[in-house]
């Protein structure tokens, strides 16, 4: 049983075509509703969790324990002036903030949530490929990034593109290969191994404890990916304003802003669905999704610490620690997990 199944039971009566349907769309709602809590929760989290470290208070007006105030914030950010760039391109510019945020959105779909007591199954998606399918949808980010940057006729907006592209291809062949050693050691134990839920079914050890390596690269990449402190150089405000987000006003920098936390959350699940075994646990039947979110959240707040105590580093250190350092780590890894897959009584 899952949600799906669930609401079409619900809707029954109205017959089996219109009870689908209706349940496909409840259930689409009640998903962009959980991405958008996640993503405001997020933004709230880090303020508290940076005025904690910094010995202040944090947001502490707008509601009880300041709650409220990113609902505050959302509602001036939806009700400020857009302000165009009069020699924009005019279409790329206003398509890239949609650009970025469906690429986040549709990340987030294809995951696999486990079981959450009597509501079954939260997973949306079911697919044999859904590794593809999944940095194929977190490949179309970049993309939204580079056209807000070309488009807005600004020379920081095209330098933070630049430099983005930089990144995102430095670090997305260590990545990719590190996920490639995983499906590998997963092909022995699995007729899919591009099926993430299979992935994370197989992990009887999580597969972070004998791919350590595989995983200190991937949450390296992952923090990279999302460009905050000491990766953000796409948006470097102390030389490039915001990078490719600098001629972006009102909710279309809402959306900018949304991605990049609702990256760290989006990379912080991977890791753990992917390395640290996901939903599995005792009685995971019923508190899968607990463990996934228990899991998740130690990641961000790693990721967090880290963002507010490393410098920035700079361009040149960080494009040849993608290709110089982390592509031939990864490599060693996957040689590695090929040891490890061949003599499967290893695991």
């Amino acid at each position: 049983m899952n949600v799906l199944t669930h609401l079409a039971q619900f809707f029954s009566p109205l017959g089996h075509y219109i009870s689908y349907i209706l349940a496909y769309l409840f259930e689409t709602i009640f998903f962009i509703i959980f991405v958008m809590v996640v993503l405001v929760m997020m933004i709230y989290l880090f303020r508290k969790y940076m005025a904690r470290l910094q010995l202040r208070i944090g947001p502490n007006r707008v509601g009880k324990f300041g709650l409220l105030q990113l609902i505050a914030d959302s509602l001036k950010l939806v009700g400020k002036e857009t302000i165009l760039p009069k020699k924009r391109d005019d279409l790329p510019y206003k398509v890239a903030p949609v650009v970025v945020f469906m690429g986040l959105v549709l990340a987030f779909a294809l995951l696999p949530y486990g079981d959450f007591f009597y509501i079954g199954s939260l997973t949306i998606t079911h697919s044999g490929v859904s590794v593809i399918l999944l940095f194929a949808a977190i490949a179309i980010m970049p993309v939204g990034e580079l056209l807000a940057g070309v488009s807005s006729s600004n020379k920081y907006a095209v330098m933070g593109a630049l430099r983005g592209v930089a990144k995102d291809v430095s670090f997305e062949i260590p990545m990719m290969i590190s996920v490639l050693a995983l499906v590998m050691m997963a092909s022995g134990r699995t007729s899919s191994p591009l099926n993430l839920e299979s992935l994370v079914s197989t992990q009887f050890i999580p597969y972070g404890i004998p791919e350590v390596i595989g995983l200190f690269v991937f949450f390296i990449a992952m923090v990279a990916r999302a460009s905050y402190s000491p990766f953000d150089m796409a948006e470097s405000d102390s030389e490039l304003i915001s990078g490719h987000s600098t001629e972006y006003t009102g909710m279309r920098f809402g959306l900018f802003y949304m991605g990049m936390f609702g990256s760290i959350f989006l990379g912080s699940m991977m890791v753990s669905l992917l390395f640290l075994g996901g939903y599995n646990g005792p009685f995971s039947s019923d508190a899968g999704f607990v463990y996934l979110l228990i899991k998740t959240m130690v990641l961000v707040l790693i990721s967090f610490t880290i963002w507010l105590s490393l410098p920035r580093i700079r361009i040149d250190k960080f494009v040849n620690m993608g290709w110089k350092y982390l592509l031939p780590i990864s490599i060693i890894n996957l040689i590695i997990a090929g040891f490890l897959t061949l003599g499967v009584g290893v695991l």
